[in-house]
């Protein structure tokens, strides 16, 4: 039979639920955590699809905004989701242009890590972004010895001499909000509010949330959100107690996140973006966790109609 490939808008949740859960996959791609930011940011959420000779091969999700007579199509990199794009079952040269996006609207695709797990591969991209992955389908030993470096080891060993312990479970929602919200304000940033994460933790059964706290003498001193489904961990979201000592809490944080995504069977744990010259001294601290350096395809498609809309607005 020939290959035929088709893309096609897919609002069926409950076919995407049952692609993913057949399927190495993303916790960025499930409808729960994509539901969720669509009702605390009023988006239009919906999936395009990929359908070789009629069976579902692929999922891309999509948030819609409007703004007059356009619209504006994100995946990845919105409100906290790190990542979008095409999530193949095996590996397709996806070509940009044959993506459905209405004549009005611009489609802004921050992709998965080119890993061959999620399979696609694109045509026409614009940039790639990096992001450093630690593989966890070792042991715990080869991972300790092997991806984190020499100087990140003792700064773990010195958190465990100076009695610094981390506890995870959904009770410590209260510390890791205090401490996430209080590094967002002093960067001037805009965190997800507080019932976003109680909803996350409640509601959702494919992905897991986890909040990691970091006590120095019962205070929380810094703070790491883990989200995993059963393929893929992401460090998702940090933050450290103003006026802090630097005892290594940093570190024995990232350590025990990757050891728990180790146990929970995921297959990667993804440090979450790295910007060398930007942000060094945070690629450097990335850096000591994983060798693995991951390109993350960006593209932006622009029809026509589009454009001339928007060149008309702006005179």
């Amino acid at each position: 039979m020939k290959k035929v490939l088709r893309y096609r808008r897919i609002t069926d949740f409950d076919l995407v639920v049952k692609y993913l859960r057949g399927n190495f996959s993303s916790p960025t791609h499930w409808p729960e955590w994509n539901l969720l930011v669509s009702k605390y940011y009023n988006t239009i959420f919906y999936y395009f699809g990929l359908f070789e000779n009629d069976e579902l091969a692929g999922i891309c999700p999509v948030h819609e905004t409007k703004s007059g007579f356009t619209r504006k199509l994100q995946s990845g990199q919105f409100h906290y989701i790190p990542n979008g794009g095409w999530l193949t079952k095996k590996n397709y040269l996806l070509d940009i242009m044959q993506i459905p996006v209405p004549g009005n609207a611009v489609f802004e695709c921050f992709a998965l890590p080119g890993l061959d797990d999620f399979g696609a591969e694109y045509k026409k991209v614009i940039r790639k972004f990096h992001t450093l992955v630690v593989y966890l389908r070792k042991n715990e030993e080869d991972i300790w010895s092997g991806s984190v470096n020499s100087k990140r080891r003792n700064m773990i060993r010195k958190a465990h001499k100076e009695g610094i312990l981390v506890k995870t479970d959904p009770g410590r929602i209260n510390d890791f909000f205090s401490v996430y919200t209080e590094t967002n304000r002093l960067n001037k940033l805009h965190g997800l509010p507080s019932g976003f994460f109680y909803e996350l933790i409640e509601n959702s059964s494919d992905i897991k949330f986890l909040p990691f706290v970091a006590y120095d003498n019962e205070n929380p001193c810094a703070v790491l959100g883990l989200i995993h489904d059963k393929d893929y961990a992401f460090y998702w979201l940090g933050g450290t107690k103003a006026g802090s000592e630097n005892h290594g809490q940093g570190e024995l944080l990232q350590w025990e996140a990757i050891k728990y995504s180790r146990s929970a069977g995921c297959k990667y744990y993804d440090l979450c973006y790295i910007e060398k010259e930007r942000l060094p001294n945070i690629y450097e601290f990335k850096r000591g966790f994983s060798d693995i350096e991951v390109e993350v395809p960006y593209f932006v498609k622009k029809p026509m109609l589009f454009r001339v809309i928007n060149k008309i607005r702006k005179k």
